[in-house]
């Protein structure tokens, strides 16, 4: 597997989003080849930051949120070319 796409379902009233991104955000910082897509989406290349992903859903767990994951064998193609994530410099 090359990388692994998550989803993580957006809480509902009572459940505290922000601190939970709060809880990742150190995570986050150092997974260089980590991009978040969206607010609730992550695109983890599991050949350069497979701890990433068992961070986040380990947090996941604990805090009750729910997820969807997608793995890609191959790396994932943007469209049309040079349209992916921008990475920090």
């Amino acid at each position: 597997m090359h990388s692994i796409l998550v989803v993580i379902e957006l809480p509902t009233e009572g459940a505290d989003w922000s601190m939970f991104l709060g809880a990742l955000e150190p995570k986050a910082r150092r997974a260089k080849n980590t991009d978040r897509l969206a607010q609730n989406v992550w695109l983890i290349d599991m050949h350069k930051d497979p701890a990433f992903l068992g961070w986040l859903l380990s947090l996941c767990d604990q805090k009750g949120f729910p997820f969807r994951l997608l793995p890609f064998e191959k790396a994932p193609q943007w469209l049309p070319d040079g349209a992916g994530p921008a990475r920090p410099k």
